[in-house]
């Protein structure tokens, strides 16, 4: 009843477009083909003459193996894959039928809705043409998804891969987990970036909405080897004190994902090597030392190892990656279905494409070329993310899933520099690639679609962050966001999904957080107004722009005395959101059970009491662990990163209020 009561609420608030926006119904959508392939050897007569490093030893890896057949469908190899089956990589060129919207009474209960979220890795908005002009690819499969959904033009990650995974998954800014700058692999032995009382968005799904949840691909948020954390990094796989027999410490099945097969550090770094709801899938007598920069011929094109060296499998196969994950998440739907019709599942599919190295397939999965298509690897590798998108929203249409399935599409960070000798420029105008403050860095394309519930062919542009997705699903799916550190930094945008006019709920700032080694850090933050500060920690140096007439971030303001008022709101701001704000000189309420010292309450029966920092100073570190709002309100009590704050990167944060 609760649920149910929740998915009301959640209808409720989309019902002013659905008269506009029936629901989407495909009755003519063909049902997925199971029919096994015959094994062929993919046509291999390009690039490989500048392979260099081949091993004769190694042996096709257990995935797709790719080709034309001579029907021109494609011919596929399936190990220990229960289904490939060749999806289209194009979107259907005939319009899906519609339900007509008073048909249906959309304030009926419903099941909470299937959500997919695709995480495209190292793509800008200039990657996707329909963004700025400014790509080479042709992306008919996105295109396709955006003229189903909503399209968002100022949606923002972080500047840097694992801080955004977290972002999206914990609904936090990077340093409300273990690490300003995120945990990234199990080399530090910090375990992953959740601290004990967070809880990701697949578990309070799975929790309190009865989800199926799955991870797939790229993890990136930092784990353990069992049993007792890394000897040997770079022997990570044969080290004797290492025991892969226990499944991996802080993996995705320790934060609320009931299946997962995923890659440490996705295709750039070691371990090669899979792992299944935790558990390496690598037999001892398969584990091999793949060096840096070295290449090897496999059945589905050229696999590349970058600047990272280390121990993997044996059939290792970059350049199959990403079509591991289509047939993995198409298996899990279908077993999900199968085996739990009445249940929602969560699918977050974090794909290899485009990060480096950049080491395309041959074909794709129904046959069409995708090396060689483009002037570089990195554009070709722009082809096959079209190619996975298209692939997945064909799993749920196929499924006849599309009426109750949000779909998102959206990246880690910006995108690359690789192809702009070619007239391909992966941040548009913005100024800046991955990794900087500047907008190139950290704005990313983010795409919607919920059939009968979003509004078709409509784009947002006001300012969103990957942290805003978890209350969005929450809103949605009509469950609370938990109490004790989760999503703290989260807010809603499912109104403004529903309708473009309703902006009175969103944000009014948006900080965001760039590392610069010893040199500190550089810190920004966006007004709704469409003003952004930047402080470089180092050098002191204070940036405004106003990127409401200056998207390219090429006027600095800062000098106009007329700005200084606001200039100094902002940084104020930017402090009190970053990792090391002013104590607070209010009171605050605290939510907890009726025993102080159970801890906060999640939900349920709660009281409610006000305290200042002053109550931290007692019973210091059991009060500070237990209530997040100790290190956000009251930092210089329950702080964990003194060392930073005082000594090290954010040393000078505070400085340009003195010149303020």
């Amino acid at each position: 009843m609760a649920i149910a009561t929740g998915i009301l609420l959640g209808v409720a608030i989309l019902t002013s477009i659905v008269a506009i926006y029936p629901f989407n119904q495909d009755k003519n959508a063909a049902s997925y083909n199971h029919k096994k392939y015959d094994i062929q050897s993919p046509i291999d007569d390009e690039d490989s003459s500048n392979s260099s490093g081949t091993r004769s030893d190694v042996n096709t890896f257990s995935v797709p193996s790719i080709s034309p057949s001579s029907s021109g469908r494609p011919s596929t190899h399936n190990h220990n894959y229960q289904h490939l089956s060749p999806f289209p990589s194009t979107p259907p060129q005939t319009a899906p039928s519609f339900e007509n919207p008073t048909a249906r009474n959309v304030t009926t209960a419903r099941k909470p809705p299937n959500i997919l979220i695709i995480l495209a890795d190292d793509v800008g908005t200039g990657d996707i043409p329909f963004y700025w002009n400014s790509s080479k690819v042709n992306m008919p499969n996105l295109k396709y998804l955006a003229e189903q959904g909503v399209m968002f033009k100022n949606a923002h990650s972080s500047p840097l891969c694992a801080p955004s995974r977290y972002m999206l998954l914990s609904g936090n800014y990077a340093h409300r987990g273990v690490l300003t700058g995120g945990t990234w692999n199990f080399k530090g032995n910090h375990g992953n970036q959740f601290r004990s009382s967070q809880k990701s968005i697949a578990q309070v799904l799975r929790d309190e909405a009865g989800y199926h949840t799955a991870m797939f691909g790229k993890w990136h948020l930092g784990a353990k080897v069992p049993p007792n954390g890394v000897y040997n990094y770079s022997f990570a796989l044969s080290d004797s004190k290492h025991n892969w027999s226990q499944a991996l410490i802080d993996g995705p099945q320790d934060i609320g994902f009931d299946e997962s097969f995923m890659t440490c550090g996705g295709i750039q770094a070691p371990p090669y090597s899979f792992f299944r709801n935790g558990f390496l899938t690598t037999k001892k007598r398969d584990v091999v030392y793949w060096d840096k920069f070295s290449q090897h011929d496999m059945p589905n094109g050229i696999s590349m190892i970058g600047k990272h060296g280390g121990e993997g499998d044996l059939n290792w196969d970059s350049s199959a990656y990403n079509m591991i994950l289509v047939n993995e998440t198409a298996r899990f739907i279908d077993d999900h279905m199968k085996k739990r019709p009445n249940d929602p599942f969560f699918a977050y599919v974090a794909l290899g494409a485009v990060h480096i190295p950049h080491s395309p397939p041959n074909f794709y999965i129904d046959g069409s070329r995708v090396c060689n298509v483009y002037e570089t690897r990195h554009l070709d590798l722009l082809l096959e993310l079209d190619k996975v998108v298209g692939s997945l929203v064909s799993v749920i249409e196929q499924r006849q899933a599309a009426n109750n399935t949000i779909i998102i599409f959206t990246s880690d960070n910006g995108g690359l520099t690789s192809s702009s000798d070619f007239f391909h420029n992966s941040s548009g105008p913005l100024r800046g690639r991955k990794g900087q403050i500047y907008e190139g860095g950290h704005r990313v394309p983010m795409i919607w679609r919920y059939d009968g519930l979003f509004p078709k062919n409509e784009s947002r542009n006001h300012m969103v962050g990957l942290n805003d997705v978890y209350a969005t699903l929450c809103e949605i799916v009509g469950i609370k966001v938990p109490y004790g550190g989760s999503a703290y930094d989260s807010i809603s945008f499912s109104k403004y999904l529903a309708s473009g006019n309703m902006t009175n709920d969103l944000r009014e700032y948006l900080p965001t957080w760039s590392n610069k080694g010893s040199k500190g850090i550089l810190h920004a933050i966006q007004h709704k107004s469409g003003l952004k500060l930047i402080h470089d920690t180092d050098t002191h140096e204070l940036s405004l722009f106003n990127l409401s007439n200056d998207i390219a971030e090429t006027v600095d303001n800062s000098k106009n005395p007329s700005f200084r008022q606001i200039m100094k709101l902002m940084y104020q701001k930017l402090l009190a959101l970053g990792p090391c704000p002013n104590d607070v000189e209010y009171s605050f309420q605290l939510s907890m059970h009726t025993s102080i010292s159970s801890g906060p309450a999640p939900y349920g029966n709660v009281v409610t009491m006000d305290v200042n920092c002053t109550w931290f100073m007692t019973d210091t570190i059991s009060r500070c662990k237990r209530y997040s709002e100790g290190e956000i309100l009251c930092n210089s009590i329950c702080g964990r990163f003194k060392n930073e704050c005082q000594n090290t990167i954010f040393k000078n944060q505070k400085y340009p209020l003195s010149l303020l």
